[in-house]
Order: structure tokens, then sequence, then C-alpha cells
């Protein structure tokens, strides 16, 4: 054996340990950069201003599950007595329809835990969506979204949140039948076809054999086609990392302003893809501004549960 090839040999070991070691260093190097950048990045703790709607802690009572639980013979259950903690006021949406307005007294509810918004609308009036008599095709949905401005400076830009719950109501349409719900993730980014910005869903940022988590978790409505009253209500995930796109991921701890705006409306596929649609405080569909100075403000605040939520 060559001097050289004794060297070579000789080296070889060295050359394995100082590999190693390099491999284990940039493993710890990107653990520590996680580390710093997601536990001691400072929590937000945005000021509450004074005209603010304050969500308060609660929980659905009983919880959403439960609800699922019901029976057909039961009766249904009362919207008012299961969101009894949450914040509730009344809005009156109207929407313009085929020869006419639609006048809908409605009362919207929010309230949260540790991980969940609770989003709940009794709609009195809304019947069923009034284009689907005009045309051959399927049964259209009713929806109600929220949307946030999530970065609270007043203008929105990629990837604001916001969620959606839609009904389609079929003929046989009641208490417990003929209900079809669905819901959809909303974030502020360019739109390829109407070339600016807007609000997208979420699901268009995925490649179509990805299954993406969403931003709901579960959900439940009624309908009383005596009344034409629809009642929503929903849960929605604070904090949701495997989902890239969702802007709102709040940690424990934290307190979030938010700007937030809510729309209540019919799709309308036939009608050149306009929806009958209001919004409050005010419509701002089809998304022509990303301003949001104007929005009411929200405030989820994450820091000391009461000791009755605790896990």
């Amino acid at each position: 054996m060559s001097t050289i090839e004794q060297k070579r040999q000789r080296l070889q070991p060295r050359q394995k340990r100082i590999l190693l070691f390099s491999l284990l260093f940039s493993i710890l190097a990107v653990s520590l950069i996680y580390v710093f950048t997601d536990v001691f990045r400072p929590l937000r703790r945005d000021p509450i201003p004074s005209d603010a709607y304050v969500v308060p802690w609660m929980r659905p009572n009983p919880s959403i599950e439960e609800l699922w639980l019901y029976s057909v013979d039961s009766p249904p259950w009362d919207i008012e007595a299961v969101m009894a903690d949450a914040l509730a006021w009344n809005i009156t949406f109207r929407i313009e329809i085929p020869h006419g307005t639609r006048v809908i007294p409605s009362t919207v509810y929010l309230g949260h835990d540790q991980d969940y918004l609770y989003i709940g609308g009794k709609f009195r009036g809304m019947y069923k969506n009034p284009v689907s008599n005009f045309t051959p095709g399927p049964v259209l949905n009713n929806y109600f979204k929220i949307f946030f401005d999530v970065a609270n400076d007043g203008v929105l830009t990629f990837p604001e949140s916001g969620s959606d719950l839609g009904v389609n109501l079929m003929k046989d349409a009641d208490w417990y039948t003929g209900r079809i719900v669905f819901y959809e993730d909303f974030l502020w980014g360019y739109s390829s076809v109407s070339k600016r910005e807007t609000f997208r869903f979420v699901s268009d940022y995925y490649d179509p054999e990805a299954q993406p988590a969403f931003a709901v978790r579960n959900s439940i409505t009624l309908y009383d086609n005596s009344t034409g009253t629809l009642i929503i209500l929903f849960s929605r995930y604070l904090r949701r990392p495997e989902l890239p796109v969702n802007a709102l991921q709040m940690r424990p701890g934290e307190r979030w302003t938010m700007g937030f705006l809510l729309e209540l409306g019919y799709n309308n596929w036939y009608g050149e893809w306009q929806d009958l649609v209001d919004g409050w405080p005010q419509k701002i569909y089809p998304y022509l501004s990303n301003n949001a100075s104007w929005w009411p403000k929200l405030v989820i605040d994450l820091a000391n549960p009461p000791a009755t939520l605790s896990k």
C-alpha cells in the first residue's frame, strides 16, 4: 500500500466525523431559528378601541357536536339559548332580488374560547334563493360570510382571511330536511380573471390534488319553511398553521383587534356572477376596493381565560 493510500484511509474517518458534525449543526441551527421566531417572537397585544366589538369568552351550550346528535323528532334547538353568553346584536339586511327587496331582520352572535371563534346568525324572512325559481339549473345557495382585516391597518393585503357558510335549501327544506351545508375559506389576493385584487377562495391557491386544512371546523343550520328563518352556527379556528394562506393565526395570550365585515346573500351563477347580497355595516360586493379603514373593529383577547373555560 502506497503512502498516499495510507494517508487517504486515515483521513476518511475524520471526514465522516466532520460531515456528521456539520449535518447535526445544520439541524440544530434550523431548530433554533424556528424556536426564536415562533416562541420568542413578542406576543401581539393590540389596544382596544372604545367603539370596538369585544368578543366574550364562551362556548355554545350544547356544543355544535352535541346539536348534531338531536334526532329528527326533537324540537328545533334555540340559538338564543345555545349562544346565551355570546355577543349578540341586531342587524337588518336589505337584499335586492328580482322584482323587489327582501328585508331580513337578523341577530348575529360572536363568541370565542382558546381555539375557536363561534359565529352564529338568525335570519328572519330570508327564505330560499329567489334565483333558483327562475332557472332550470340546481338549487343555488344562501350564504353568510365574515371577512377580517387581520393586520388592522385599514388596507386589505394578501392574505387577509374570511369564511363563508353556505346552505342549499331544497324543495322539501324544513327544520331537519332538505339542506346541504358547505363552507369555503377566503383570502384577499390577485385574480387573474378580473386582473385585480379581490376576495378569492383559498382553494384557488392549492394544487387540485391537495387537501388543504379548512379554517372552519364544525357547522350546523336550521330552516323554518313557514317563516323563511335560516339559522346558522359554525366554529372557526383561531390558529391553523398548516393552512399557510390563512392570515388569522392567533397564539395563546395574544389580543388582536381586527377590522371585520359581514355579508348575507344569495349566490347568482346565472346573473353574470353578480350575487344578490347586502353587507354590514355596508355593502362592498363585488369588492372593488381594498379600503378597510371604515370597517368596525373586532377584539379577540386570548389572555386570562375564565376558569370555567380552561382545558
